[in-house]
């Protein structure tokens, strides 16, 4: 996050959903990551399904805590087939996943986060894997084959740090154009258009 978009964020409605939107999902609404966490209160719910109702993003319910849940927001095109890249379904399957089509996947790591919740299982760490993190970063987190952590961004990262950098860079920016929409009262979920103009700009700069 810029200087700039932190005092914007400073000056908002922590509360309001698209605020919390910009801040926590910007790289899915830009269209460049396949989801999403977003933790919001859950009185949000219904008003978050409107919003979506015409939308590509959806929206999908992983666990209920008190007065707050925690939801993946996603792309289910692009998700599905995220799911289905090689080293992606290998590390799936490696694990107790039967299946990849989506519908299946959700409902066994649902089974596994609500067994973390009741101190039963250990936390589901493929969850990164349905949030677009890179198969050999997922299985160096897990401890899957020793590797050293060399940076640590939107996650830590095993391998190719240069090239996740450049990754994260262009997550800030977005986040950037999210808070900035989202506190002149645009309609966030435009922010893939913006993006996409604010990146041809940047080229045409070069």
């Amino acid at each position: 996050m810029s200087q700039q978009a932190f005092w914007l964020f400073l000056k908002m409605d922590k509360r309001n959903l698209f605020v919390q939107m910009a801040l926590q999902c910007a790289p899915v609404l830009a269209g460049i990551k396949v989801s999403n966490l977003l933790i919001i209160e859950e009185r949000y719910w219904k008003e978050l399904c409107f919003l979506l109702r015409n939308s590509e993003m959806c929206a999908r319910k992983l666990y209920r805590c008190r007065d707050k849940i925690t939801l993946l927001l996603y792309r289910r095109e692009e998700l599905e087939q995220w799911v289905k890249t090689l080293q992606v379904e290998a590390l799936l399957k490696e694990i107790g996943y039967d299946s990849v089509e989506l519908h299946r996947i959700f409902r066994k790591l649902e089974q596994r986060i609500g067994g973390h919740g009741n101190g039963e299982m250990p936390f589901p760490h493929e969850l990164g894997l349905l949030l677009g993190y890179p198969a050999e970063d997922v299985r160096g987190f897990m401890g899957i084959g020793y590797k050293k952590c060399l940076y640590t961004g939107y996650w830590k990262v095993y391998e190719k740090p240069e090239e996740k950098i450049a990754l994260f860079s262009e997550y800030d920016r977005a986040m950037d154009l999210a808070l900035s929409m989202a506190y002149e009262r645009q309609n966030i979920l435009k922010l893939k258009e913006v993006f996409e103009v604010d990146s041809r700009e940047k080229k045409l700069a070069v």
